[in-house]
């Protein structure tokens, strides 16, 4: 079983409103949100247009939110002028291995947005926006295609050799990035995900070279483990959590220290069996005036 990466998926139609001018351009039923790590059920999706945060809705079944348009207009008519995050929201939970998701928060940086792309908030979008900030402060300038090289170089364990295109897609599609690589690389960029997801709820304020310093080390031991991504002797699907480890500045700095090593053992009792939850629908916001939620499948519209 894969684990999919936590992930906010705002539909192509969505992000084609930017270019709304082109005469082809097919306004869609809904938008679709969705957090996934497979789905994180019970998550909150806000977007700031420079107010502050506003609540959209809280993800159902699958992590999907669909959003009848007519709601929240200063987001849907113009998302490349608004930053989307999920969370933190007490009670969230990862459907496919029943991880606690309550302190995990993801964001899309604006400059990650494009049209007739659907844009995934993971916790690598959320490391980008990350660096970009630390950047900005310095007064460097901000050059988007090499703090994604840089980001996925400092934390993937080593072999993890990702193309540009997959790396472009996991932050966009990552099903379909994850699919397209090797067992092994695939394995090493799921325990990135995790490890850095820990991380940054563990310690939010370090920087960017810390956090993918810790997350290529521990990564390292977590892709190497037998039992990961499946407990080779009861098949339950597993996960880390090293949060609580990480939030000790000491045992934070010790693995800054310390090089990757695929011998070095996990913390104990970091690597945990879980299970799947049963399904449930989706979460909808139907359109204003409308009583029933418009039939999409939960997979929002498309733009033509």
């Amino acid at each position: 079983m894969k684990y999919k990466i936590i992930a906010l998926a705002v539909s192509g139609a969505l992000l084609a409103a930017c270019g709304s001018d082109n005469d082809n351009y097919v306004t869609p039923a809904n938008v679709t949100v969705q957090a996934y790590d497979g789905g994180v059920r019970g998550i909150e999706a806000f977007y700031d247009c420079g107010d502050g945060d506003m609540l959209m809705g809280t993800t159902g079944g699958g992590g999907f939110l669909e959003i009848g348009l007519g709601n929240f207009p200063e987001f849907t008519e113009n998302p490349d002028q608004c930053v989307v995050s999920f969370g933190p929201t007490q009670g969230a939970i990862d459907e496919t291995n029943s991880k606690d998701m309550s302190d995990v928060q993801y964001i899309v940086p604006l400059e990650l947005y494009e049209a007739n792309t659907v844009i995934a908030a993971t916790p690598y979008t959320t490391l980008i926006n990350k660096r970009i900030e630390e950047l900005e402060a310095a007064g460097e300038d901000v050059i988007i295609d090499d703090i994604i090289d840089e980001v996925f170089e400092d934390s993937l364990p080593d072999g993890a050799d990702l193309t540009d295109a997959q790396k472009r897609q996991l932050l966009s599609d990552p099903d379909a990035a994850l699919a397209s690589m090797s067992d092994d690389v695939a394995a090493k960029v799921q325990a990135s995900t995790i490890v850095l997801s820990d991380a940054l709820v563990a310690q939010p304020d370090r920087s960017t070279d810390e956090l993918t310093n810790v997350t290529k080390t521990v990564a390292t031991s977590l892709a190497a483990d037998p039992n990961f991504p499946v407990n080779q002797d009861t098949g339950a699907p597993t996960y880390i959590d090293v949060s609580e480890d990480l939030k000790v500045d000491s045992a934070f700095d010790e693995v800054v220290a310390r090089e990757p090593d695929p011998e070095e053992p996990l913390p104990d009792d970091t690597l945990q069996d879980g299970q799947e939850l049963p399904e449930e629908p989706p979460a909808v916001i139907p359109p204003p005036g409308e009583e029933n939620p418009p039939p999409t499948g939960g997979t929002g519209g498309t733009a033509g």
